[in-house]
């Protein structure tokens, strides 16, 4: 399990968004409210923006995000219309290194994962990487699960979200038959749009919250695992649904 947030609105310092809020991010790495697999998120930490040239961007480290000596020159210097964060409680058997930290981002998306999906090497590892197209399994260089689901909505080059529910809807099937856990949250961003869903198999889905015009962030759209203070706009996203957020148009939540 992990924590995530997501922002999508006027241009901000990386500072006001991980660690300003009364519950940001950066307190959720030790002091989460609504994680029911792990007690902190001390396995490494990460945010992805979009830089000049429209490409994502990453910093990943991990180390715990309150051992990052990078952290304070990196949260006034850096800012960004659109943020994506991780911190991570790393599942047993994936490996806390660089490679496995999150997010992670390609020539286009940048992705972050809270969940797991149950027992991965020996339950979908196989079977998902076999119906990746060559170039898209040959850069996957970790071992999450996480990693592989990012890999698995590569495989759609279209909208972002329509490629996250597909790549969701392809693991059911998957695990249809079976009693093997599996836990979705995600965001998935190209840059100008967020993407997001809230999604279980046989178990009950993470936690997931949204705010439509954030007071406390410029009046941005947040997307975070726990509200990060106690304004009356947080929402809880349903679970087996999805949302879409874009800088023009209604913030929209829709079935899986």
């Amino acid at each position: 399990m992990c924590r995530i947030a997501a922002y999508l609105g006027p241009t901000l310092p990386l500072e006001l968004f991980l660690r300003a809020p009364p519950h940001s991010l950066y307190r959720q790495s030790w002091a989460p409210r609504e994680m029911r697999t792990a007690v902190v998120n001390a396995d490494g930490w990460g945010v992805a923006w979009f830089a000049g040239d429209g490409r994502p961007a990453t910093y990943r480290n991990p180390l715990p995000v309150w051992a990052d000596v990078n952290l304070d020159a990196l949260g006034r210097s850096l800012h960004a219309r659109l943020w994506l964060g991780n911190v991570r409680s790393a599942t047993a058997g994936h490996g806390t290194d660089t490679l496995n930290t999150q997010p992670f981002a390609d020539q286009r998306l940048a992705f972050t994962h809270n969940g797991f999906i149950a027992d991965f090497p020996r339950s979908l590892r196989r079977r998902l990487r076999a119906v990746l197209d060559e170039h898209v399994e040959a850069e996957i260089v970790g071992n999450t699960d996480s990693e592989h689901l990012f890999a698995l909505v590569r495989q759609h080059p279209g909208d972002p979200g329509e490629a996250l529910a597909a790549a969701i809807d392809r693991v059911r099937g998957w695990l249809a038959d079976t009693d093997t856990e599996a836990l979705l949250n995600a965001v998935v961003s190209d840059g100008r749009t967020l993407h997001a869903v809230r999604a279980a198999i046989n178990a009950p889905a993470p936690s997931l919250y949204y705010h439509e015009a954030y007071p406390a962030l410029s009046g941005g759209t947040v997307i975070a695992s726990e509200p990060f203070d106690d304004d009356a706009g947080w929402r809880e996203v349903p679970s087996g649904h999805r949302l879409r957020a874009g800088p023009d148009e209604p913030l929209r939540i829709l079935p899986l």
